[in-house]
């Protein structure tokens, strides 16, 4: 089995100028164990008079200095993301990174951001699990499936979204059948989840990486953390663009 979390950045509306982003980390259920040790070590680490549940790694919280990073100085945070990055980076951590990204200012018209994002991540998710399906199947083992696991926004904004999601989740797209994710996605709330914590962190660095005007003092740990994350999107041939991150248009 297959963990896929999954998380947005941004406001899927144009009223908002950002870009769009869906990212997702997968992990296989024997790796998860592992990647979530990293996570609690990382936080014991940093905050060694907290228990790591009451330690949530959020990209905005940080950025805002809110929270418990209200009273920490700019080089302490950044101290946190440079070990957060390492982790994930780490050949020894085995995860994917498989994301979307939508520049709404090149849309010739406007489009559902969510239902499109969110589709161009569940396409190239499924194309993923297919790909390590012909493995076993080379080895002689059944297939494995994937859930995916999203980050509560609330009931009713969570019921909104799964029912947007579900119609292409039953009956795929018009490019994959989506056949190796079951079920509808879980929604939980991400300070119980430390991958949901990390996809959070992605997703936010993939946001900073393709922002326009933001050269700030901010900028260059970002391009660093995202060359940090590059080899750890899924690739075919080495190369990542429209398998592990899709830009569109």
């Amino acid at each position: 089995m297959y963990l896929s979390y999954l998380d947005s950045s941004a406001r899927p509306d144009f009223n908002d100028a950002e870009n769009f982003v869906v990212s997702s980390i997968t992990v296989n259920e024997h790796q998860w164990y592992s990647v979530r040790g990293k996570i609690e070590s990382l936080k014991r680490k940093h905050f060694p008079h907290l228990s790591p549940e009451s330690v949530e790694f959020h990209a905005k919280d940080m950025i805002n200095r809110s929270g418990i990073y209200r009273k920490l100085e700019w080089v302490q945070i950044y101290e946190i993301l440079d070990d957060l990055f390492q982790i994930i980076a780490d050949p020894e951590t085995k995860l994917s990174i498989i994301a979307s990204l939508i520049v709404k200012s090149k849309l010739r018209k406007q489009i559902d951001l969510e239902e499109w994002g969110y589709r161009f991540v569940f396409e190239r998710l499924n194309s993923y699990l297919d790909e390590q399906n012909d493995f076993l199947t080379q080895a002689g083992m059944p297939h494995e499936y994937g859930i995916m696991i999203m980050d509560t926004e609330g009931h009713k904004k969570d019921q909104k979204l799964r029912d947007k999601l579900s119609d292409m989740l039953n009956n795929g797209t018009f490019y994959s059948k989506l056949d190796y994710l079951i079920e509808d996605p879980l929604f939980t709330d991400s300070k119980w989840r430390n991958l949901s914590q990390i996809t959070d962190c992605v997703c936010y660095c993939i946001r900073k990486q393709f922002r326009n005007n933001s050269n700030n003092i901010h900028k260059e740990n970002w391009n660093k953390y995202f060359q940090l994350i590059e080899p750890k999107f899924h690739s075919k041939d080495g190369n990542y663009r429209g398998y592990g991150l899709k830009v569109f248009p």
